[in-house]
C-alpha cells in the first residue's frame, strides 16, 4: 500500500455510501436534492485508487485533486493505492475498510466491471454508491515504433491468418483493453482461443513492455499513451471511437466493426447516510462545474460524461450486465 498526501487550498470532503436496499425512487429524490443546493466547503478528502501510480484512474485522481485544490474545494486530498486485477481487490479493500467513513471516496470505471465479471467477484458494485460518472475516453491500438506492422490493415490480415503469432497487451484482465481485443478478434472472425494478452497493471508498464520489444500491440487510454505517441515511441494504429477522433482513424473505418469506451467515476462506502451521499453529490456537482476541470478535460482528451446520483447507479447496472455478456461472448469469463 502506498499513501501519498497532497495539500489542498480549501475546505473539505466528506462522504459517501452504499445503501444496496435503497428505493430507486428515495435516491432520484437524493440526487435530485443535491443538485439544486450550492457545494459547501469538504475537510479532508482520501481518494482510494485501486490500481498502480501512472495508471488511468491514477491520472483521472490526480486530474481531480488539481482541479479541487484550484477551485478551493476541499482543504487536504490524500491518495492511497492498491492496485491489482483491475481493482477487485481494492473494491473488496475499500469496503471493509471504510465502510461508513465519510473521507473517502474510490475511483473507478468501466475496467473494474470487466475485472468482477471475469474474476467473479465475491465483493461487487452492489457494496458500494456509485456518486458520479466523471469522464469517458477512447481506447487507441498502438504498435512500437519500428513495428513491421504499418497500418491497422496490416494488423488485420495478421489476425486473419496468424493470430496466435501476435502478443497484445493492455490493462487488467477482463478490462476494458481486453474487451477491445476480443471485440476486435471477433469482429474479424478470429476465435477467441487463438488471442494471446498479457496484462499490466498500468499504462506506464504497458509502455515499458511494448519499449522492450515484449509485446507487439497494446491497447490503451489515449490519455495513458499520448506522450508516447507525441515522442514517437509508439505509433497508433487505431482508436476505439465510432468515428475518427484525435488524429486516429477508427477501427470501424478500418474494416473492424466494433467500438467501445471507457468511463471514470467515483464511488463511496457503504454504510453512510443519506445526507452525507447527497454532499458527495454536490462536491462531484462542484468540481464539474468548475473552470479547473473543464481545462483538465480538454488537457486530458477526456469528453466531459457527467452522470451523478440513480441515473448513475442506473448505467452502472447496466454497464455490469453489458461486461458480463462481452466477456461470456468472447469466452474470457
Amino acid at each position: 500500500m502506498q499513501r501519498r498526501t497532497i495539500l489542498l487550498a480549501g475546505a473539505g470532503a466528506a462522504a459517501a455510501s452504499a445503501l444496496p436496499g435503497m428505493a430507486l425512487a428515495q435516491a432520484k429524490s437524493m440526487a435530485t436534492a443535491a443538485a439544486t443546493k450550492p457545494a459547501e466547503a469538504y475537510g479532508p478528502l482520501r481518494l482510494l485508487v485501486p490500481a498502480a501510480q501512472g495508471s488511468g484512474w491514477d491520472q483521472t485522481a490526480r486530474a481531480m485533486a488539481s482541479s479541487l485544490q484550484a477551485s478551493k474545494l476541499v482543504e487536504q486530498v490524500e491518495f492511497e493505492y492498491k492496485p491489482g486485477k483491475g481493482g477487485v481487490p481494492g473494491l473488496a479493500y475499500f469496503v471493509e475498510k471504510y465502510a461508513g467513513q465519510p473521507g473517502t471516496l474510490m475511483v473507478g470505471g468501466m475496467v473494474m466491471l470487466g475485472a468482477i465479471a471475469l474474476n467473479r467477484a465475491t465483493v461487487d458494485m452492489r457494496r458500494v454508491t456509485p456518486i458520479a460518472r466523471l469522464t469517458a475516453s477512447s481506447l487507441v491500438v498502438i504498435v512500437p515504433k519500428n513495428s513491421p506492422l504499418r497500418s491497422q490493415a496490416d494488423l488485420n490480415a495478421k489476425l486473419k491468418t496468424a493470430p496466435a503469432s501476435i502478443r497484445f497487451g493492455g490493462g487488467s484482465a477482463g478490462g476494458v483493453d481486453h474487451m477491445l481485443m476480443g471485440m476486435m478478434g471477433r469482429a474479424l472472425e478470429v476465435p477467441p482461443a487463438n488471442l494471446s494478452y498479457q496484462p499490466f497493471a498500468g499504462g506506464g508498464e504497458l509502455l515499458t513492455a511494448m519499449g522492450k520489444g515484449e509485446l507487439d500491440v497494446g491497447i490503451t487510454g489515449f490519455s495513458e499513451a499520448k506522450q508516447a505517441l507525441d515522442s514517437g515511441a509508439v505509433r497508433a494504429l487505431a482508436i476505439s471511437s465510432r468515428a475518427d477522433s484525435d488524429g486516429i482513424r477508427s477501427l470501424r473505418s478500418q474494416g473492424v466493426a466494433t467500438d467501445i469506451s471507457n468511463w471514470r467515476g467515483l464511488f463511496a462506502p457503504p454504510g453512510l447516510d443519506p445526507a452525507q451521499i447527497q454532499k458527495h453529490i454536490r462536491l462531484s456537482a462542484a468540481l464539474n462545474a468548475s473552470p479547473a476541470w473543464v481545462a483538465e478535460l480538454k488537457k486530458n482528451r477526456w469528453s466531459n460524461a457527467y452522470t451523478s446520483g440513480a441515473p448513475f447507479a442506473e448505467l452502472v447496472e447496466t454497464e455490469q450486465t453489458t461486461a458480463r455478456v462481452v466477456l461470456h461472448l468472447l469466452k474470457l469469463g
